[in-house]
């Protein structure tokens, strides 16, 4: 990426692939350990790409999903689940930025738009997330931006019949970021 800022914009389903390339890297740079080797090196790249082209191409409404974008392609995304939960609100589903941009405010950045544009969605909304517990680099971020660890839960894998535990970070409503 060069020191151009990126452009955050709505995704459109033409960028389903980037997408699932990027959400694939990401796994694989973090999840190490919480999924299997096979799952991460086999499999997680085709799975994610049918996820990606099916919730791009649905237009379902539900969903928000945000890019950050340069000349040289798709350096970031985002994506929340509107009304997800009564208690809780807003799923943060997922958050994935290159990772080698990790630590230079590409994060913070689509979280700023991302959260502004829930909010205009669905004001007033709590919001949270689930962060695999091992995790410990995200979970500082999300408490940074304000995030309140708010209990562990069991988290269905999508490789099958693994699961791996997982925080709740959550926002109350209306949801304010706080500068990282």
């Amino acid at each position: 990426m060069s020191h151009i800022e990126p452009v955050i914009r709505s995704a459109r389903d033409t960028d389903a692939d980037a997408i699932a390339k990027l959400h694939a890297e990401s796994w694989r740079s973090t999840a190490r350990g919480l999924m299997s080797d096979h799952y991460l090196d086999e499999e997680v790249h085709a799975e994610r790409r049918s996820l990606w082209r099916a919730r791009l191409g649905s237009g379902e409404s539900q969903y928000l999903t945000l890019v950050a974008v340069q000349r040289d392609g798709l350096h970031g995304f985002i994506c929340f689940k509107l009304r997800a939960d009564s208690r809780w609100g807003t799923l943060l589903d997922n958050l994935h930025v290159d990772p080698e941009l990790c630590g230079r405010g590409l994060g913070e950045a689509l979280m700023k738009v991302g959260v502004a544009q829930v909010e205009q969605a669905t004001p007033g909304q709590p919001m949270h997330l689930l962060v695999f517990a091992a995790n410990l680099g995200a979970r500082r971020f999300y408490r940074r931006l304000g995030g309140i660890e708010s209990g562990e839960v069991e988290l269905a894998l999508p490789e099958g019949d693994r699961s791996a535990q997982a925080i709740r970070i959550a926002w109350p409503a209306p949801v304010l970021l706080q500068a990282a």
